[in-house]
C-alpha cells in the first residue's frame, strides 16, 4: 500500500483537511517555502525533545504527519508570559518524528496541562500526552500517553491583520 504524503482532501471529516493550515504553517518541501522558525518559549520553561518512529511490520517507514496542541493556555509565573495553544503539524520524515515541547508539569507554569495528539498515519490514533519536567530526554511519544478524554485539536489561528477584517 502506497500513501501519498502530499495528499489533500476537501472532505470536512478528513484529518488532512485543516482550514487555513497552509496559510499559517506551510511545510518545507517541493513547492513550499521554508517555514518561519517559531518564536522561542520563555527562557525558564523546560523544553523536552519528544520522538516517535512510524513503520510497518516489514520495516518500511510510514509517511504522514502528527498534529499536536496544548489543551489550554498556560502562563509562565516568573515572567507573566502567556502561551496560547496553536495546532502544530509535524511531518513524519522517513518514519521518524522529533519535536521540542515545553514540559507540561513545569513548576514555572501556573498549572499542569496536557497535549492533544492526532496521528495522521495509517492506523493512527487520537490521544493525550503529558510531557514530564524531570525526565531525561529524548522522550518517546507513545510512553507519554495518559488516561484522559481526548480534546479535539482546533484549526490554527491566523494572526495577520487584514483590511477585510478591519486591520491595517
Amino acid at each position: 500500500m502506497t500513501i501519498d504524503p502530499n495528499y489533500h482532501s476537501f472532505d470536512p471529516n478528513d484529518p488532512y483537511n485543516i482550514p487555513g493550515w497552509t496559510a499559517v504553517n506551510q511545510l518545507p518541501g517541493p513547492g513550499h517555502p521554508t517555514a518561519n522558525p517559531p518564536a522561542p518559549f520563555p527562557a525558564d520553561i523546560t523544553i523536552q525533545t519528544v520522538t516517535a518512529t512510524y513503520m510497518v511490520e516489514s520495516g518500511q517507514p510510514l509517511p504522514g504527519s502528527v498534529l499536536i496542541q496544548a489543551d489550554r493556555r498556560y502562563r509562565d509565573t516568573a515572567t507573566g508570559d502567556l502561551v496560547v495553544p496553536n495546532a502544530r503539524r509535524l511531518k513524519v520524515v522517513n518514519g521518524a518524528l522529533s519535536v521540542d515541547l515545553p514540559a507540561s508539569d513545569d513548576p514555572d507554569l501556573d498549572e499542569p496541562f496536557l497535549y492533544s495528539v492526532h496521528e495522521v498515519v495509517p492506523g493512527g490514533r487520537k490521544f493525550m500526552i503529558s510531557v514530564p519536567h524531570a525526565a531525561i530526554g529524548p522522550l518517546k511519544l507513545h510512553d507519554l500517553v495518559v488516561e484522559a478524554d481526548y480534546k479535539e485539536i482546533q484549526p490554527p489561528r491566523i494572526y495577520a491583520l487584514s483590511p477585510r477584517l478591519g486591520g491595517y
